[in-house]
This record gives C-alpha cells, structure tokens and sequence, in this order.
C-alpha cells in the first residue's frame, strides 16, 4: 500500500532537481550547437566566395570571426596557395553544405588536445562534385570535384565568438550524414 501512494505521489525533490539539470545542460549544449551552426554556416559561405574570387594574397579580417588558431593558418595557407596558382572555384557553382551535426565517432589520438580544449566537436562534409576547382587555364583540376567530411573543433576565442580552432577531412565516397 505505502508504494502506491509513493508512485502517486509524484517525482521527489532529488528526481525534480536531476531532472532540471539534466534540461539545463542540454538547453545549453543545444544553445553551444545552435552558435556552432552559425559560425560553420558564416565560414562555408566567405570560404566559398573567396574560392570562387581565386583566393587572396592575404586572409580578410572578416574571417577571423570563424576561423583562429592552426584552422586559421590553414584557411589562409590553402586561399594563398589558390590565389598563387591562378585557381578558382568554377564560376556560377556552389558546393553543398551538408550538416552540421556534432560529431560522436571516434577520438582521434593525433587531435587528444584539440578534443580537451573544444568545448564543442562537429562534422559536416562539403559536396563539392559540382562545383570544381580550375586551374590557371579554365581546365577543371582532378580530384577537386569530391566529397569532403570534415570534423570541426570549436572553442570561444577571447572576443567571446564561437570560432573552428583546429579540424581535420579526408575524401569519402559519400557523406556519413543525411543530407
């Protein structure tokens, strides 16, 4: 008889407050993704235009909102390196963006500290099948018309944004996530 009345009764006070944690971290963690979401949009799209404008000599200050640390140095590596060669995105294309979702696989031991610091972990890939890149004479350049899934490490930067501080991709076949 006592057990019914307890089932009755209702969620004690240790179950109310385990169970307003639990909705408070993951409102916050959704929040984290929510500003993820934002910043990988923000980067694929000024990472798209700069590709299709035949990267730079140097990277915009408008990238610094996205983008710190070794991802940065990458990023500006890869659009100097376009820009040296007289490559660009093919004209009048865009690669699909699919994702974000946050990444769950794996650890990778060779990124154990990138993984410590970020407060949130996500992967996306590129579908880029469409939109390729050209060399200096307008010729498409094999391999460059793939799909990348990529891992993106983030953590706030000192100005309090969201930024990707380090990642990591490989071609695949086909992406691991639902378009």
């Amino acid at each position: 008889m006592m057990s019914s009345m307890v089932a009755c009764s209702g969620p004690s006070a240790s179950e109310k407050a385990s169970a307003s944690f639990h909705n408070s971290v993951s409102a916050a963690r959704d929040a984290l993704f929510e500003e993820a979401k934002v910043t990988n949009q923000g980067f694929f799209d000024l990472d798209e235009s700069l590709g299709l404008a035949g990267g730079v000599t140097e990277l915009p200050a408008e990238m610094d909102q996205y983008v710190m640390g070794n991802a940065r140095g990458y990023v500006e590596n890869l659009l100097q390196m376009v820009h040296r060669d007289h490559e660009r995105t093919a004209p009048n294309t865009k690669a699909i963006l699919i994702g974000p979702a946050v990444y769950d696989g794996p650890k990778m031991p060779a990124l154990a500290e990138a993984d410590a610091r970020a407060e949130i972990v996500i992967e996306r890939c590129i579908d880029a099948r469409q939109s390729p890149q050209l060399n200096a004479q307008g010729n498409p350049i094999e391999g460059s018309d793939n799909v990348l899934h990529q891992i993106l490490f983030l953590d706030h930067d000192k100005d309090g944004k969201l930024k990707i501080f380090e990642t990591t991709s490989g071609k695949v076949d086909s992406c691991p996530l639902a378009a």
